[in-house]
């Protein structure tokens, strides 16, 4: 089996809730999602994707992922694709790092290898520890109110797991806080997320306050 053709597509991927908010004032409406499709000599193919969540979240951006693999899919054209050890040294050599860019083409690779074994890549990695797994959904920052009533309408359709996007003035994120666990019951989760919204000095101000209310602790790094 050898890789003959490497398509990549490109679509827009709408948040269905409207606009998505963090700390910062960055807005997500759409995301440039990106498609690989990976073709071999005997008719297969495999597919892989990668949307990163804007281009100031983490270093990572779709028009970067694009010319990524403009240079990469050169070099893999008459591998195997299920070589991986193989496909990701030529990679490597290709480019340095960039390990986002090159994760569609990873992904590809592994849906080939499972159709090609008969089972899915959950299986190929080591096997499913669970029948189902819970969603968790996470909460653009807005008003207090408006946050609370996202989740209550999240809850009416069978959330109960919520990453609150805060990072803005502390006491205003605490009513943020206070008015989603208002809005929660027995059995949710709640954490809260600043996205590195926070400086040390602002994010150790409210932490008295905070303890009476928090469920758990923040799930990114202040700076």
């Amino acid at each position: 089996m050898k890789i003959t053709r490497i398509d990549v597509f490109g679509y827009d991927l709408h948040y269905v809730h409207g606009s998505y908010v963090m700390s910062g004032d960055r807005v997500v409406t759409a995301l440039p999602s990106t498609v690989v499709r990976l073709t071999t000599d005997d008719g297969r193919t495999g597919w892989g994707e990668v949307c990163p969540l804007g281009p100031a979240y983490l270093p990572a951006f779709a028009e970067g992922a694009r010319a990524a693999l403009r240079v990469l899919a050169p070099g893999l054209l008459g591998l195997d694709p299920r070589n991986l050890g193989l496909i990701h040294a030529r990679l490597d050599a290709a480019l340095r790092g960039q390990g986002y860019a090159k994760s569609p083409i990873d992904m590809a690779c592994w849906d080939l290898l499972g159709k090609m074994a008969g089972c899915s890549v959950a299986t190929l990695l080591g096997g499913r520890r669970q029948a189902s797994y819970p969603l968790y959904i996470a909460v653009p920052l807005r008003s207090p109110e408006d946050m609370a009533a996202y989740v209550r309408a999240r809850r009416a359709e069978g959330i109960h797991r919520f990453q609150l996007k805060i990072g803005g003035d502390p006491y205003a994120d605490r009513d943020r806080v206070e008015r989603v666990l208002e809005a929660t019951g027995d059995g949710d989760i709640v954490i809260a997320d600043a996205n590195g919204g926070w400086r040390a000095c602002s994010s150790s101000s409210p932490a008295p306050r905070w303890r009476s209310v928090s469920t758990s602790g923040g799930t990114r790094r202040c700076p």
